[in-house]
């Protein structure tokens, strides 16, 4: 073990416990070695902590007792050292591109981090499976039934279009249906952690699935827009947010080392609920109508949300006391380009998704099951690339994977999209979006953990996810606005949902080099 290893892992042990160390003489010869190098003290200076209490003996013996059950591995190694979810911090730059491993501060090993105000206690292990798997079970259940309605929802505006069934809505007034309930999902974010110290998460659990699942089949019973927008738009999108928010922080807590795979496996949900959605809602709508169809998928959620409602269990205590909003999280370096990253890119996410119905008819000359079709298709692949990327990001660097992927899908758009002027080229853009646009889903949680810590993962999404608020609500409609400008030309549209997610991969390149500001290291 190297002396800067050293140093670092006494840093962890500092950092975890809150302790001085006691002499090395006073400590077991295992010990001893990592605690004698001088080094350590220094690095502990320089982080601005102070510790003023002694390394208690029992604590001492519990780290001893651990390390032992692990002795063929190194005393520290990645598995069995004591981790404390991070933020980004000052890190020592390696001597070589073999030793950063070993000499960066890692993922999960800052000493200033401060507990969730919804939590109490700290993550020293994870399970890495286990029931673990049932929670990613139930975060992928909860995502199939949150989202895939939303991402489906050019399916209900093709129909709506088409029929005519609010006399003179173009497709712009329309859309707000969609934008609305993608939007209304993130708007409970900050709100989740208050209510979960008040009655509980598995109560708001409940709460969110009664709402989203009433909202559906209440819009079977719209006739005007204005009621689609309240029903199947804003009461869907808050319900599922409350489920949504709940899942996703609990997952976190049952993974370390394979945060990203569990994550991608949860968010896959949404694209596969997409690919299965897509070509059902059409099925439904034409054999029993838009009103049975909406009934349907209400009582869809709440069965399938019920089903898998004992699974989302959190590992860390629910404390009484917190503020609203944790404001200290501004203070944890790379949190306000997290946010702006959140804000621009979901004002272009959405749109290929919403668009691409209408523009296989008005501009391909198909049929509105092709439109159906490359959606599922989309979604399908969008699925998959989540898993892999989930991977990707374990083993390549989280940031890595999340600025190719915002900036590739941006790319997309804007090289093959804008010249789509056959369905083979279409489907070839369909293809390339599916890969690369599923990035920021599965991989922003993943960062957002890296950049805070887990124990804070929950008040974290809550406040970045509220920033997609204004994005996923307005992305949408400025597109068609913007269409309707040009004489329902779609380049400018086009243009506008590459140019988004392209911005937003710089806020995450800010993160990339601030983590660490080699050009090809693993960050």
């Amino acid at each position: 073990m190297s002396p800067t290893e050293d140093s670092i892992d006494q840093h962890h042990l500092d950092a975890s416990n809150n302790y001085t160390t006691t002499p090395a003489t006073e400590l077991p010869s295992t010990l001893a070695m990592t605690f004698e190098n001088p080094s350590s003290a220094s690095l502990a200076v320089s982080s601005g902590i102070t510790h003023t209490e002694p390394y208690p003996q029992h604590d001492l013996e519990r780290q001893y007792s651990h390390h032992s059950h692990h002795s063929k591995r190194s005393h520290f190694s990645n598995r069995s050292r004591p981790k404390v979810p991070s933020v980004i911090s000052e890190k020592l730059e390696p001597k070589d591109e073999g030793d950063q491993a070993s000499t960066d501060i890692e993922d999960g090993d800052d000493v200033n981090q401060m507990p969730d105000p919804a939590m109490e206690g700290k993550l020293l292990d994870y399970p890495e499976g286990g029931f673990g798997w049932l929670v990613v079970l139930a975060s992928f259940v909860v995502n199939f039934w949150a989202f895939a309605p939303n991402i489906t929802f050019g399916v209900y505006q093709a129909h709506f279009l088409k029929e005519n069934t609010f006399p003179g809505a173009v497709a712009t007034q329309i859309s707000w249906v969609g934008s609305i309930g993608t939007a209304a999902m993130f708007l409970p974010g900050p709100f989740v952690a208050p209510m979960t110290r008040r009655i509980g998460l598995r109560a708001v659990v409940a709460v969110g699935i009664a709402i989203a699942s009433l909202g559906f089949i209440l819009a079977s019973f719209a006739t005007q827009l204005w009621h689609l927008y309240l029903t199947q738009g804003l009461m869907f999108g808050v319900g599922g947010g409350l489920v949504f928010f709940s899942s996703i922080s609990v997952t976190a807590q049952y993974f370390e080392r394979r945060r990203g795979l569990a994550n991608g496996i949860a968010v896959a949900g949404s694209g596969i609920g997409g690919l299965a959605l897509a070509p059902l809602t059409r099925v439904l709508i034409a054999s029993v109508g838009i009103q049975w169809c909406q009934r349907i998928i209400g009582f869809a959620v709440l069965g399938f949300m019920a089903a898998i409602f004992v699974f989302i269990r959190p590992r860390v205590k629910t404390v009484k006391k917190g503020p609203i909003f944790d404001l200290s999280l501004f203070k944890a370096p790379g949190f306000t380009m997290l946010l702006l990253t959140a804000f621009v890119v979901t004002f272009g996410y959405m749109v290929p998704i919403f668009l691409i119905p209408t523009y296989c008819q008005t501009e391909l000359n198909q049929p509105p099951a092709t439109g159906a079709n490359l959606i599922s298709m989309f979604s399908g692949i969008n699925a998959a690339s989540r898993i892999i990327l989930g991977v990707a990001a374990d083993k390549l660097g989280r940031t890595n994977t999340l600025f190719t992927c915002c900036f590739m899908a941006g790319l997309s758009c804007l090289a093959i999209w804008s010249v789509a002027s056959n369905l083979q080229i279409l489907t070839g853009f369909m293809v390339a979006y599916g890969l690369f646009g599923g990035g920021f889903i599965s991989i922003f949680p993943v960062v957002v953990a890296q950049v805070v810590g887990v124990e804070r993962l929950s008040s974290a999404l809550g406040i970045l996810y509220f920033g997609n608020v204004v994005g996923n609500l307005l992305g949408a409609p400025i597109a068609t606005a913007i269409m309707r400008a040009q004489g329902g030309k779609y380049l400018g549209a086009i243009m506008w949902a590459g140019i988004t997610p392209v911005v937003a991969a710089f806020f995450v390149l800010f993160i990339r080099f601030r983590i660490n500001k080699k050009f090809f290291a693993i960050a």
